[in-house]
């Protein structure tokens, strides 16, 4: 894909369904008492694999419709490069009787699962191995259990949704990413799961199927939303403002930067201004440190933007885009947790992605106001969480 400078950059698009809440939907109607619909899912490279988890666990599953087994069954599950599928995938197994092996893809083999499978072990579950692959047999669970979320949300997300078949209390620790975990518990209220804040989370057992309907992803709306700020005017429509979701701070961002900001019932407009540098840390909202890095880029003066997390996503982003940026012209300082940089008018380069869906989307936004042309070789990572970007910032070009 090779991207040229615009003049101006102007339309509306429809933001995808919401990644994170695809992959809850799917595995709380495996675990659900009864069918359940899926509205509008998001069909993607991880999504597809937490679609393929839920048909190895026993669910007679398609992207619209999930009928749940009578018990999970011991499967091996190949969660590609998907955090989310593998790590609900691990505390999943618990419940069936016999071995599953959870296995990854890439630098999904290198991501941290350690907490996760304490958690479990305390429980009364037998695990090995503690990065993928992953060995888990089910046991007797007991009644509670406590993780360090310092690294991801993840491991909370997974032991609430086991908890949501099985009725555990989940107390955690330094929790990153903590929206995340909102959106986990108004998915099970969306499934019908009680459960009872008292210092943890107490969750009681029963999960309803239902019909559920994917709200739109502030994740990858933020692509755009931030396009917009930099080079015209953007609307982003199927947003919900009242929702959860952790990267809807992008909405506030823009408007502390400068950017002139219009939000109505299910739209959120950006319109280009005058960008002030900022000083950001974006632990609860990791997955927008790539376009917020490149919004830096443009701003004038000094930005720091920091994240607890960010070297252990689907690549070392704080690297990945302290290389990029530097290829750019731009001047980029890499720190132990994020970023020091320097706005200014960066050059058009060819893109390392590291594999890396979120990195690729940044910088295919900081090509189009960079000195000449910047090139994205490999356009198909984007697939990971959004197939259709290149096609919706084509439209916005025309």
């Amino acid at each position: 894909m090779r991207i040229e400078p615009v003049d101006r950059l102007e339309g509306t698009i429809r933001a995808p369904p919401s990644k994170s809440y695809t992959h809850r939907a799917f595995f709380l109607a495996l675990l659900a008492d009864g069918e359940s619909r899926i509205e509008e899912p998001l069909v993607s490279d991880d999504t597809e694999a937490t679609l393929s988890a839920v048909r190895a666990f026993g669910a007679e599953a398609d992207w619209n419709r999930v009928i749940p087994p009578e018990e999970i069954l011991p499967a091996r599950i190949n969660a590609r490069e998907s955090g989310t599928t593998a790590r609900i995938s691990v505390a999943v197994a618990s419940l069936a009787r016999g071995r599953s092996v959870i296995d990854g893809e890439g630098r999904l083999r290198e991501r941290p699962f350690a907490p996760l499978v304490r958690a479990l072990l305390s429980l009364g579950v037998r695990v090995r191995g503690e990065k993928l692959p992953i060995e888990v047999s089910g046991g007797s669970l007991g009644s509670g259990v406590r993780v360090d979320a310092s690294l991801s949300s993840q491991f909370v997300t997974a032991l609430l949704i086991l908890a949501s078949r099985a009725g555990i209390r989940v107390e955690f620790d330094n929790a990153v990413s903590r929206p995340y975990i909102e959106m986990t518990l108004r998915t099970m209220e969306a499934f019908g799961v009680d459960f009872e804040r008292n210092g943890g989370i107490t969750v009681f057992p029963g999960v309803s199927g239902t019909d559920f309907h994917v709200p739109g992803d502030y994740s990858s709306a933020a692509f755009f939303l931030a396009a917009g700020a930099l080079y015209g005017k953007v609307r982003v429509e199927n947003l919900d403002l009242e929702d959860v979701q952790a990267d809807r701070a992008i909405v506030e961002i823009l408007e502390s930067m400068g950017a002139e900001v219009r939000v109505g019932r299910d739209y959120v407009e950006v319109e280009r201004g005058e960008l002030r540098s900022f000083e950001m840390d974006c632990s609860d909202f990791p997955d927008l440190f790539p376009i917020l890095t490149v919004l830096a880029a443009y701003a004038d003066g000094r930005s720091v933007i920091r994240g607890k997390q960010l070297r252990y996503k689907e690549s070392d982003r704080v690297h990945a885009m302290a290389l990029n940026l530097a290829r750019a012209g731009v001047k980029v300082r890499e720190l132990r947790d994020g970023l020091e940089i320097r706005g200014g008018r960066p050059r058009g380069v060819t893109v390392e992605d590291f594999n890396d869906h979120r990195v690729a989307m940044a910088m295919a936004v900081l090509g189009l106001g960079a000195r000449g042309e910047t090139v994205i070789e490999n356009e198909g990572v984007v697939a990971k969480s959004y197939p259709g970007f290149f096609d919706d910032l084509r439209r916005l070009l025309k």
